[in-house]
């Protein structure tokens, strides 16, 4: 496994030198990190498109079923369409050389093979759990922290285009990222969907109940304080009696919003020993933020509640 590994990591991707060429969002215009960050990108899609046919070729050689999971794709795609206005399929049919691409897999194929000690299912089985948790994963994650690459493509879908990606989205969301199943939950509550760095339309119909679904479904995959502070906002707009459940949960948990947002709250029902304690828990989770839970605080000691309450509600 380690030697697979180290094959793709040294392997330099076709679409480095052609992507240099792009621009990034650096402010200060340096043409060293211009290059730097396109690289990068160049080579962490190379390796991610090369994992992905040797996963295929290893389907195909071995008569088994193994495959990039759709949920690893989407988390691809989607980091990609939001940081450099292309698709990973955009990325690969542009950039990518198919047949420096076959001789590479190739190579990767003989030896996997030799390591792992032919096709015998279990063997292969462990392999590609190995490929999934040290290669497939880290470099996802690699992919989504790099900064925005600008100047590739000014390409986007039209209005009816990105109405019809959406709708389609949507009914597969089991299939997708959980990041991307978020800016799906994000459209249906505020009526606007980003597609990609350029591309939005506000022709999204709002469904309060279905976004909630989602951000259950996103928050039992992902069990984080921050994924249960969105389940509560989302809430808000349909039971706001769980809302405040939850957004407590959530601050229970750690998360700097909700503690925040339910001192507020405890403020605007008339708790202030409650809404102090949260807001200081959340000043002491956030000292960058201490000011502004300061003046919140100010707030509740002069006029008994902080001004965006209305009829006990945090606005």
């Amino acid at each position: 496994m380690q030697r697979i590994i180290s094959l793709l990591l040294v392997c330099f991707c076709a679409m480095a030198p052609v992507v240099l060429r792009a621009q990034t969002s650096d402010a200060t215009g340096d043409p060293t990190k211009r290059q730097a960050l396109a690289r990068s990108y160049a080579e962490i899609v190379g390796r991610l498109a090369l994992t992905d046919k040797l996963f295929a070729a290893m389907a195909e050689q071995c008569d088994t079923k193994v495959a990039m999971p759709s949920q690893s794709y989407s988390a691809i795609d989607y980091a990609l369409r939001m940081q450099t206005n292309m698709s990973f399929f955009q990325w690969r049919k542009q950039f990518s050389d198919p047949a420096q691409e076959a001789k590479l897999v190739k190579q990767l194929m003989s030896s996997t093979l030799t390591d792992i000690g032919g096709c015998e299912e279990s063997a292969v089985q462990r392999w590609f759990a190995g490929m999934l948790q040290n290669m497939l994963q880290p470099f996802v994650e690699q992919l989504t922290e790099l900064p925005d690459l600008l100047g590739i493509s000014r390409d986007k879908p039209d209005e009816e285009q990105l109405v019809r990606v959406f709708i389609h989205q949507l009914a597969r969301y089991q299939q997708l990222s959980v990041a991307e199943i978020r800016g799906l939950a994000m459209a249906l509550e505020s009526g606007m969907y980003r597609y990609s760095m350029v591309a939005f339309t506000n022709q999204i119909t709002k469904d309060y109940p279905q976004s909630v679904a989602l951000r259950e479904y996103v928050y039992q995959q992902t069990n984080t304080a921050g994924d249960l502070y969105e389940l509560a906002d989302s809430l808000r707009f349909t039971n706001r009696e769980r809302a405040v459940t939850l957004f407590g949960d959530a601050a229970e948990q750690g998360s700097f919003v909700a503690q925040r947002w339910y001192g507020n709250y405890q403020a605007c029902v008339g708790n202030t020993e409650q809404a102090l304690l949260w807001l200081n828990k959340a000043r002491q989770n956030e000292p960058d933020e201490a000011s502004f839970i300061d003046d919140i605080i100010s707030e509740i000691k002069a006029l008994g509640e902080p001004t965006n309450c209305l009829d006990g509600w945090v606005y």
